[in-house]
């Protein structure tokens, strides 16, 4: 297996001249036809010396000697591939009417989950929060039983607990991560939506707070528990609504819920670090 300096002099041909037409490209970013071959040309040059350097630096622990010609040619692929993704990322942001990154959205409406209020008993309940509270059900559910009783979920619980351990094992926890983060890719994709339903706008800070509050609500449940994460999400949810419906005075109202939810958290935080379902972990040396 190659380590790290059997790669030093490639990987630093490629660095050098990358660093070069970076540089060449912060003093003149529209360079002409005529000089880009020249910064592409003293890139490889630069781009050569600094690989020949790394060769230099690490002869002694290298199994495998890197000849001049292959750190030539990862200096010059380098820089050239610089360039031309340049010039295609230049064409790409003239060419494409992009929405502005402050601008908000209207986030798409659906006619099962979006439209007027169901009415309960002359109770008028949002079809977003039905669809959030579906979402909810139906994602830890299948959260839950994919963790433990699939043969991946098993293998995630291992990784999680010694990576090392679980790949003497037999279990490839490169595949293991990967598919961990699919899996928090499509639930964060699932919330997404169901927050863009809840506030019929979008733009590039919704998902900050949610993020926040996210943690918490893990934090407040047990870092690692499925039911204790939707327990202390839900918790969380009542709060908010509480402190702003019946806390009186300046510390009551709409803009006081964020305060109050990591008000519960530090509590949390100090009475039952592990959360409200986490089990106590007690170290033994």
């Amino acid at each position: 297996m190659s380590k790290w300096y059997d790669r030093a002099p490639l990987l630093g041909a490629a660095v050098g001249a990358v660093l070069l037409w970076a540089i060449a490209r912060v003093v003149e970013p529209e360079l002409s036809i005529v000089l880009v071959p020249g910064v592409i040309v003293v890139g490889a040059a630069v781009g050569t010396l600094v690989g020949w350097l790394a060769t230099t630096a690490v002869r002694k622990q290298t199994r495998v000697e890197v000849g001049i010609q292959s750190i030539v040619t990862a200096a010059l692929s380098a820089v050239a591939a610089a360039e031309i993704g340049w010039v295609f990322y230049r064409l790409l942001i003239r060419h494409v009417d992009w929405p502005s990154a402050k601008q908000r959205i209207p986030f798409p409406q659906l006619d099962v989950v979006s439209g007027d209020p169901l009415q309960a008993g002359g109770v008028a309940i949002q079809r977003s929060a039905v669809f959030t509270v579906a979402a909810l059900i139906v994602c830890a559910a299948l959260l839950w039983f994919f963790i433990n009783r699939t043969k991946i979920g098993r293998g995630m619980q291992a990784v999680s607990q010694d990576p090392d351990t679980a790949r003497l094992m037999g279990i490839n926890v490169d595949r293991i991560i990967v598919v961990a983060f699919a899996l928090g890719a499509v639930l964060a994709a699932v919330a997404g939506v169901a927050q863009g339903l809840q506030n019929n706008l979008i733009d590039y800070r919704m998902g900050f707070l949610a993020g926040l509050k996210a943690f918490t609500a893990a934090v407040l449940g047990g870092i690692g528990n499925i039911q204790g994460a939707v327990l202390g999400g839900l918790v969380l949810g009542v709060v908010e609504t509480l402190a702003t419906q019946y806390v009186p005075g300046q510390f009551g109202g709409g803009s006081w819920k964020d305060v109050w939810a990591f008000v519960i958290l530090i509590l949390v935080l100090v009475f039952r670090p592990q959360g409200l379902l986490g089990a106590r972990v007690v170290d033994r040396a």
